[in-house]
């Protein structure tokens, strides 16, 4: 309820914002955001391979390409194509969430929504880092399509075009514009909230049943993600909120957020090391409140090395490579300091 759906999209409304502080409203910087873009989708396949299937560093790449013919349109043009982009994976999903719950219903002893378990587990348990690659990369496309166009891709192109239309107008930054982030936070925990306890509420019974059903499984995820971007606008709204009350805490994680692809790419390492075989074969051995507790001591470890090292260094490693990778020979890096000590 409160976390599936809701973080992507910050991230996606994110990327669109930050898209400004390189395109700067100037055409000739789409030549580095295509650079951009095919760097990310090379950082995604390589991570998809080697470490996690989840991987959305590639759809990124993808989708961000197809922001190129919005970066230099009005913003009413902006508005609507997001406003439609989101009203029709909204209506969609539902509907095609409906449509399952009905057929399975009409055809209760024809149809099996029964899922196998994936090539993977069976590696992660008693196989070698090696034999993981395919497996994952298997996976990793199919979730690509399934999962990642299906499933989030329009609504993330949504977040994309939203973040694109704030950053001109400086909507994170500009305290005139605080009065109406908080209507629409207020109006997001109040209709995003009770959707998705029911949806989660569904999703958890579904599982624990002893005939668990398929349709109610994807329709609940479906209909939660329609509903995620009213919390997502309210967790906006929230961080602000909390950076005017208290910015030391928050300026705890700033470390991280400069070094966001490291510290991405790195969960997965660490991840990888701790659950696989080749590592300490932890997979399936650790119960939720275990689960719990690892995260958090990963989160505080990668935030206490995300701060030393940027003690040292003006950007994150894979930071620093991607910015080579983008580089322009006529000029430096527009807005991003360049690291003489690497």
């Amino acid at each position: 309820a409160i976390f599936a759906g809701k973080f992507y999209l910050l991230f996606s409304f994110l990327f669109g914002y930050s898209s400004n502080y390189i395109i700067k409203n100037n055409k000739n910087n789409r030549v580095r955001w295509i650079k951009r873009c095919f760097a990310l989708m090379f950082f995604g396949l390589l991570h998809a391979a080697l470490f996690w299937h989840g991987d959305i560093l590639f759809m990124y790449g993808l989708f961000g390409l197809l922001l190129l013919p919005f970066f230099f349109r009005k913003d009413k043009t902006i508005n609507v194509w997001s406003i439609l982009i989101y009203s029709l994976y909204a209506v969609g999903l539902t509907l095609i969430a409906t449509l399952l719950f009905a057929v399975e219903q009409l055809l209760q002893e024809d149809i099996n929504f029964e899922f196998s378990l994936s090539q993977l587990d069976g590696v992660m348990l008693n196989g070698s880092y090696l034999d993981s690659i395919f497996p994952r990369l298997d996976l990793w496309i199919w979730g690509l399509i399934g999962s990642g166009l299906f499933l989030q891709g329009g609504l993330a192109f949504a977040a994309f075009l939203i973040g694109i239309r704030a950053a001109r107008n400086s909507f994170l930054t500009d305290s005139a514009k605080q009065a109406q982030l908080k209507k629409a936070g207020l109006f997001g925990l109040l209709l995003g909230l009770p959707v998705q306890m029911i949806c989660a509420t569904v999703y958890v019974s579904n599982e624990q049943s002893n005939i668990p059903s398929g349709a109610l499984y994807v329709g609940s995820l479906m209909i939660a993600f329609a509903a995620a971007p009213f919390l997502s606008v309210s967790y906006v709204w929230l961080v602000l909120k909390l950076i005017s009350v208290n910015s030391k805490f928050v300026t705890l994680m700033a470390a991280a957020g400069r070094m966001s692809l490291s510290t991405y790419i790195g969960q997965s390492v660490i991840a990888s090391l701790i659950f696989g075989a080749w590592g300490f074969g932890l997979f399936q051995q650790l119960q939720m409140w275990q689960l719990l507790i690892l995260v958090f001591l990963i989160w505080l470890t990668q935030l206490y090395i995300a701060n030393s090292w940027l003690s040292r260094f003006s950007q994150g490693p894979l930071e620093w490579v991607l910015a080579m990778m983008t580089r322009t020979k006529s000029k430096p890096l527009d807005g991003e300091p360049i690291n003489t000590n690497l």
